[in-house]
């Protein structure tokens, strides 16, 4: 059945679903011309129902396969909060993407109202960007194995094959490596993040990168910034022990130490599958500005109470 309102149009349940469904819709289904932007919440009705007028996005499956048969361009739109605002947090503005197929009446075509805004997510400059992440069509190394068939002996081999994945943003990885960098220097080995304090120094930063969503490129990317924290540790590593001995003492050889990438990879960097994009139930747009007006009432009652005080005492 097709969506009847685009109010009942679906929210990913959080970031990385955000992430895993665009890079579906880019890579799997070819949807690569694409615009987007911001929404303040109360906007969003009016938003909607604009691009409704303009766009099929209302759509289901079976209506979507119809129209690509008839050369009609299949139309998606996306909704969600902000990256990174906590599951309890109201986003002071919400981010949306519309992306579009070839074919007639979609971001493509010449004669669509957005087509002068309209990028492509393959060109330089038309990438996809969410917060600290890019949506590439990258290049990897992925392992197979293969049964030889006169010894029957099982190898594995490495080939190169593109695909759409997300990467961690040059800009962002050129902050962290010199974060990195910096601690090294200043002897801040620092502590991983637990139940009682948060992470700080090298080992929370390390953490950190280790904690983003693991979409392959990502994951390489993390396994680099390993690897170029351990070169760099090595240098100063001597220093830290110096520094303090009563530590090293107790700890022996293990003092000052980073684990291994061997460690890191096999304990902390699991490769990325596919996650559930919805909530169950899934949760609507509609739903969504439900828990934005809920969550900011009681600062609207309390501003409103503020400022009934200051019209009674003008002195406050």
């Amino acid at each position: 059945m097709s969506t009847h309102s685009p109010l009942e149009l679906l929210v990913p349940r959080n970031g990385t679903a955000v992430l895993q469904h665009l890079q579906r819709l880019v890579g799997r289904e070819g949807h690569q011309r694409w615009c987007g932007g911001k929404v303040i919440p109360t906007k969003v009705p009016a938003f909607l129902e604009k691009m409704a007028g303009r766009y099929p996005i209302l759509r289901n499956t079976r209506e979507r396969s119809y129209d690509r048969h008839r050369g009609r361009a299949v139309v998606h739109l996306v909704v969600s909060p902000q990256f990174g605002i906590a599951a309890h947090t109201p986003s002071p503005t919400l981010k949306w993407w519309l992306l579009s197929g070839h074919g007639a009446g979609g971001l493509a075509d010449p004669a669509s109202p957005d087509a002068h805004v309209t990028r492509d997510a393959m060109s330089g400059n038309g990438h996809i960007q969410v917060h600290d992440y890019v949506l590439m069509y990258a290049t990897k190394r992925q392992s197979h194995e293969v049964t030889d068939r006169r010894s029957g002996d099982t190898r594995r081999i490495w080939t190169d094959t593109s695909s759409w994945t997300w990467k961690i943003q040059q800009s962002v990885l050129a902050e962290v490596r010199s974060a990195i960098e910096s601690c090294c220097k200043a002897l801040e080995l620092g502590e991983e993040p637990n139940t009682e304090h948060a992470g700080w120094g090298l080992r929370g930063l390390l953490a950190a990168q280790r904690a983003r969503p693991l979409f392959s490129g990502v994951r390489n990317q993390v396994i680099d910034l390993h690897k170029h924290a351990a070169e760099i540790w090595a240098r100063h590593r001597g220093a830290w022990i110096s520094a303090h001995p009563q530590v090293s003492r107790r700890l022996g050889p293990h003092a000052g130490g980073l684990p291994s990438i061997a460690d890191v990879i096999a304990r902390d960097l699991p490769t990325m599958r596919q996650l559930k994009i919805y909530e169950t139930p899934p949760r609507s747009i509609r739903d969504l500005l439900a828990f934005q007006q809920e969550a900011l009432a009681p600062a609207q009652r309390s501003n409103a109470t503020e400022t009934h005080k200051s019209i009674e005492d003008p002195t406050r």
